[in-house]
């Protein structure tokens, strides 16, 4: 049969050679590769290393890489043979123990592409029906156990024909793609292109070698592997590869060249073709392809070696031949399945055969419902019954102009069924007539773009502008045709990409420069030249679509109407709660607050203590009569204290208590903490589920549907973690509640969405000058400063951690930089260097053996090869000489809850010190012995096998990555023992693999993996390979012996061993914080590089929160610091652009720069070997004076004006005295304070600058 031309994407692994067909130089340091399954079960790293560098031709087999059969040696200039062995031969007596290895050739430059998705079993009915191809299910054999891909040699033969019968020689391209790299943390759902060149050859099918001759029913199978030779040469003279590996050296020379700028990705809207190791690409596909290296390409030109105008205009020709074959309508095949036509798909590909290239298939269409005979194959005639031909007839003229539009684009059947079928578009929620598509093409991309199979912009554009041998020939009709690229109606679908795009980035709006900027900065043919003027014009087509609303400077922003509604909800309800009546709750807050520590044998203490009484008593009067209010303060002030006396009042508990977090263990700490009243929580997802969470796109919604909170207290913790969207439809949700109460620590990491809700809510609420006021509590508004958690205010990792809080620092707070950062090592924290990859690893390894500890309190390991001592950390109890994981069994700890005793932290994923690679060091360091356990046939495995390309086994620590409710239809194979009403999984819980494990007697269930949750002791979930580790899908477990410090949040730890790479591009102030503060008892900190470089994240132009644009209650008025924008508001900069950490600093410094004296900040002061950081130096040269300025607040807590009060004497001791009594030899000490209000007189400040400096 002759097939519709397509082109190939090809799956390599990562590989620091070049794919030249040598083992890697690094074979240790590459754990990108280790995402694909077959390189993560199989590859031995001492035996890698042993031959890194060498080619495959130097190598017997045996002693080839894992990636060998992964297609690493695609560029290799010589031939290979490698013997491909059946993976089901196990054995003479087997279903396939007489196929013999078999050889395989192949060729210089060239690739074994393997179509598995075409290769399965559930595909194959679909896929013969599609092609009409000899595919019969009833020949597959029974091999005695299950098997989800096809085996028999004829249906194989069938399928791998047509795959391969689709690839023109020098017609099509190829594409190779890798699925993760080194230098790119987020692929935003994309696979990362390698290069590009064409097919030059396509081998022939092979079948499998056999022992016998006498193959009467025995099985007969063929390679599924087939040899396509490619035309790029290390000249690129026809196609290229991309520059990533020179890139990656020039990053390592130069920490500020980013090399993920480079980076071409696979179109998003094209995934499944860039999928399945091997996979038919389309020409919509290969044209976005080949635009994103050209915008690759064009960004390396100047900057890395290389012909990258040659390879620039050989994509053009490329370009060129595509749109020619694309032709007007590649959606044809499509639109006619959604009008009803069966084998929609051949009759497509008749007529477009007859219609010829380029030409306009629809007359040939008309022609096929009245005469289908003269147009259509006798086989296919047949289908165009007489009702049909009816339907086709009597269709009105929209619904047919309708359709012939949806052809333009290069939809999926069930795309242009969803959008034709006007049934099918209204119970997809899509509301718009078909007058509306017609008159806005674009409206196919903006009503989509939220639901489970959205049509992405792209394709619109290119079906509406595809190239002009198409656009001229076969203009779009009225009134669907564009005027020009300028067109209001493409504007404004790309401005909605353009926001889109800056919601998921954190942002709520975007001044309109910056959207006029975003879209000429995309890809596109033609360009959209837009300007100030244009968008003007354009925003007059708008709608609700994107509101203009204003910013600081009345410069005008754009908003999606969206979230424009979803503000506006939160902030009516923020109003009007805060303007509200107060609710009546007569209590003795102090007294009942006593009785509660009472009884946890708390005493009243000291004056520490005292101070901690007081300002939970006015919290507690302000939570309980606030309609809204936040509770802010960090962990170990008490939160969990407050909120038990607070719920336990009679009459907050008899209106009822609902609690709600966005995590399932934040859920489970309130629920712990009020475990007397017994009130149930919920994670936000699981409350909002169905009507305003959508558990198929993840998103968040508003709804007319009633939702009845049933309590007048909803209480949500971590509110920090909070999106716009997640707010808003909680609020709107919430009917009937008197009180609502948001906790959290805004200094932590924002939430992963659009806004940072809890963070404009706090400074909507906080009182003027809080930080100088005690207790700090105002309408709405409480903070709780002081700790108490194990002697918390002496504690040097969280005082450590306060430098990046973002508030202001107390005057003798810079000495535990001292005691901490220059000696390494105190009774909370420890620093470790290291400068490698290599030595990273080896560190890890060291740390683990010394900082684990058993329960008693002592050593855990013996030594880095003490499994046993290591599984003992994780809750394993010895039995003979292995270990059993067990649930919570009573009152006694399961495994799941033992095991966050220690956690490993990274702020990243990618390279050898992101999440997954030190989770495979660990795996593969202390669980070895059972992964091959577990690998084991028949009754001497005990386990269930090895599950995902990590082989996840019993007795693991894992962390689930989807929100999962087991009571819907596609999670029923999520069972739960024992039962539990409204079971819930959330996103980010953390627990262990505690089953199954099998004994003699017991029904055999090795095919399920259970897990106990910390969050849910006592429970077990169940987890199987098929369902749950799909190679192409995301995995719903993943290690969690290391976690992304986003992971972490909401979670604690006993000890926490942070990995903190140099330079670092994620890393930020609030990330810093937000893993400081995951332990309970001890940080280790394992930096690159010298650690005295962290304390230049404890400054504003560090802030990611600050990064973010919102207009929730205040207009944003961003400010450039070095290139970047952050919000004025949020940061606190002088008058000649540095960072300080308080309004009165910016007072300060301004009043100084304004006498024209010149100063330091926070320069660091060595005396004796000890560094102090004095907030201003002014030195006068003329005088021969130095002056030290501290400004003094926070002076509230014991602890702090103890630590100053120290200062005071350092200072004194080192000939550095006040002003008051004359300086001192060494220089004057200039202290001021905050007045009553919180802020500092600046009339003040400069007469006192006046005075002593002149």
């Amino acid at each position: 049969m002759n097939y519709p031309l397509r082109h190939i994407s090809i799956r390599v692994p990562w590989h620091d050679t070049g794919w030249d067909g040598r083992v890697c130089a690094a074979p240790r340091l590459n754990g990108s590769c280790l995402k694909l399954k077959r390189i993560a079960e199989d590859r031995d790293d001492a035996a890698e290393e042993a031959v890194a560098g060498k080619r495959l031709d130097e190598l017997p087999q045996a002693q080839w890489p894992a990636c060998a059969a992964e297609r690493m040696g695609f560029m290799a200039p010589f031939e290979v043979v490698r013997m491909a062995n059946h993976p089901y031969n196990r054995g003479p007596e087997t279903s396939h123990g007489h196929f013999k290895p078999t050889p395989l050739r192949h060729p210089p430059y060239s690739a074994a592409v393997v179509p598995f998705a075409w290769m399965l079993r559930e595909a194959m009915e679909t896929l013969g029906e599609e092609h009409e191809l000899d595919v019969q299910a009833e020949r597959e054999p029974d091999l005695g156990f299950k098997t989800q891909w096809v085996q028999e040699h004829l249906n194989q033969t069938a399928l791998l024909d047509c795959f391969a019968g689709h690839l023109k020689p020098e017609q099509s391209l190829c594409f190779f793609y890798a699925k993760q790299v080194p230098f790119v943390e987020d692929a935003a759902g994309g696979r990362i292109l390698i290069g590009v060149g064409r097919v030059m050859h396509v081998g022939a099918a092979q079948e499998y070698a056999y022992t016998t001759k006498d193959l009467k029913g025995k099985l007969r199978s063929m390679l599924w592997e087939r040899m396509v030779q490619h035309s790029i040469r290390p000249d690129f003279k026809d196609g290229f590869l991309l520059p990533y590996h020179a890139a990656v050296a020039r990053a390592a020379e130069d920490p500020e060249f980013d090399p993920a700028e480079i980076a071409a990705l696979s179109p998003a809207d094209r995934l499944l073709e860039f999928s399945h190791a091997s996979q038919l690409v389309s020409h919509d596909g290969a044209i976005a392809s080949l635009l994103a290296c050209a915008k690759s390409l064009r960004k390396a030109t100047g900057v890395l070696p290389g012909p990258w105008d040659r390879c620039l205009q050989w994509i053009d020709a490329r370009l060129g031949e595509l749109w020619t074959a694309r032709g007007p309508c590649p959606g044809l095949g499509a639109a006619l399945t959604a009008f009803g036509l069966e084998s929609a798909t051949f009759v497509a590909r008749a007529i477009a055969e007859k219609a010829g290239d380029n030409a306009d298939p629809w007359p040939l269409v008309a022609r096929t419902f009245a005469e289908p005979g003269k147009v259509l194959p006798a086989s296919l005639a047949k289908g165009i019954g007489k009702t049909l031909a009816a339907k086709w007839s009597r269709l009105p003229e929209e619904r047919r102009a309708l359709l012939k539009l949806l052809s333009r684009f290069e939809l999926t059947r069930e795309q242009a069924t969803t959008l034709y079928v006007q049934e099918e578009r209204a119970k997809a929620g899509i509301e718009a007539a078909d007058k509306a598509i017609l008159a806005n093409p674009y409206l196919l991309f903006e009503l989509t773009r939220l639901t489970g199979d959205p049509v992405s912009v792209w394709t619109v554009d290119r079906g509406v502008f595809p190239d002009a041998v198409i656009r001229d020939k076969h203009p779009l009709p009225e009134p669907s045709a564009l005027d020009a690229g300028t067109d209001a109606r493409r504007v404004r679908a790309l401005a909605v990409k353009v926001l889109e795009d800056a919601a998921s980035a954190g942002s709520t709006l975007l001044p309109q420069a910056q959207v006029v900027l975003g879209i000429r900065d995309l890809p596109l043919q033609p360009p959209c030249e837009m300007d100030a003027d244009l968008m003007n014009v354009a925003k007059d087509d708008f709608w609700d679509a994107i509101g203009e609303v204003a910013m600081a400077n009345r410069a005008p922003a754009l908003q999606l109407g969206r979230l424009g509604e979803m503000g506006a909800v939160i902030r009516s309800a923020v109003e009007k709660r805060i303007g509200g009546k107060r609710l009546v709750v007569e209590a003795d807050w102090r007294k009942l607050l006593d009785d509660h520590l009472a009884k946890q044998s708390i005493g009243k203490g000291d004056e520490l203590e005292e101070s901690a009484r007081a300002e939970k008593t006015a919290a507690l009067e302000e939570l309980a009569e606030s309609r809204l209010s936040v509770l802010v303060g960090p962990a170990g002030t008490g939160k969990t204290t407050l909120l038990s006396v607070l719920c336990s009042h009679p009459k907050i508990e008899a209106g009822g208590v609902l609690l709600l977090a966005p995590t399932g263990k934040a859920r489970v700490r309130m629920e712990q903490s009020t475990r007397g009243l017994k009130l149930k929580g919920y994670t936000i997802a699981q409350f909002l589920s169905p009507h305003r969470y959508d558990g198929a796109t993840g998103r968040y919604r508003l709804s007319n549907q009633p939702t009845e909170a049933g309590a007048h207290t909803v209480i949500i913790d971590e509110a920090s973690m909070l999106t716009e969207e997640m707010l808003a439809a909680l609020i709107q949700a919430l009917k009937g509640v008197h009180r609502l109460l948001l906790i959290g620590d805004p200094r932590q990491l924002p939430p992963i969405g659009a806004g940072r809700p809890f963070v404009d809510i706090v400074k909507r609420l906080a009182p003027e000058g809080v930080s100088e006021r005690f207790p700090r509590v105002g309408a709405g508004y409480a903070e709780l400063t002081i700790r108490r958690r194990q002697a918390g205010e002496d504690r040097e990792d969280l005082q450590l951690a306060e430098w990046f809080s973002g508030s202001p620092i107390a005057p003798g707070e810079d000495d535990v930089f001292d005691k901490v950062v220059r000696t390494g090592q105190s009774r909370h924290v420890r620093f470790v260097q290291w400068d490698s990859a290599d030595e990273v690893r080896a560190k890890i390894i060291d740390v683990l053996v010394e900082e684990l500890r058993r329960p008693d309190g002592g050593k855990a390991l013996s030594g880095p090869d003490d499994i046993a001592g290591f599984d003992a950390t994780l809750g394993g109890e010895p039995w003979n000489d292995m270990r059993f994981f067990n649930p919570r069994r009573g009152d006694k700890q399961g495994a799941a809850e033992i095991a966050e005793g220690w956690q490993i932290l990274s702020p990243v994923r990618s390279a050898a010190h992101g999440v997954p690679e030190l989770n495979r060091l660990i795996h593969k360091r202390f669980r070895q012995p059972l992964i091959e356990a577990s690998r084991k046939e028949g009754w001497q495995r005990k386990f269930p096998k090895p599950m995902g390309a990590e082989e996840i086994v019993y007795g693991d620590k894992v962390i689930n990555l989807v929100n999962t409710n087991p009571a819907l239809p596609w999670n029923r194979h999520r069972k739960v023992y024992p039962e539990k009403n409204n079971a819930y999984i959330a996103n980010g819980e953390i627990g262990m693999a505690v089953g199954f494990f099998w004994k003699k007697g017991l029904p055999d269930l090795r095919w399920k993996l259970e897990v106990e949750f910390s969050s849910q002791p006592g429970f077990k979930y169940d987890f199987t390979s098929k369902r749950d580790f799909a190679e192409e899908g995301n995995p719903v477990l993943e290690l969690a012996y290391a976690l992304t410090v986003h992971k972490s949040q909401g979670s604690e730890f006993g000890t926490v061993i942070l990995v903190l790479p140099n330079p670092c591009r994620l890393l930020s102030r609030e990330l810093l914080y937000t893993a400081l503060t995951r332990q309970k008892n001890r940080v280790v900190i394992l930096h690159q590089g010298p650690r005295t470089e962290l304390r230049r994240y404890s400054l504003d132009d560090r802030s990611e929160t600050a990064r973010r644009l919102t207009n929730l209650f205040v207009a944003p008025s961003p400010i450039e610091v070095d290139g970047r924008f952050f919000e004025e508001h949020l940061i606190h900069r002088t008058a000649r652009g540095e960072m300080v950490r308080s309004k009165s600093e910016v007072i300060i410094a301004n009043a100084l720069a304004a006498k024209g004296l010149d100063y330091a900040y926070e320069r660091p002061l060595m005396l004796d070997g000890v560094t102090k950081y004095p907030d201003f130096t002014i030195e006068d040269m003329e005088s021969g004076e130095t002056f030290y300025w501290e400004h003094c607040g926070m002076l509230h807590v014991p602890s702090y004006r103890r630590r100053w009060e120290e200062k005071l004497e350092w200072y004194r001791r080192h000939g550095i005295g006040a002003r008051e009594d004359g300086g001192g030899a060494a220089g004057t000490l200039i202290v001021t304070r905050d007045e009553a209000n919180g802020s500092i007189d600046s009339s003040k400040i400069a007469k006192l600058i006046g005075d002593l400096l002149g």
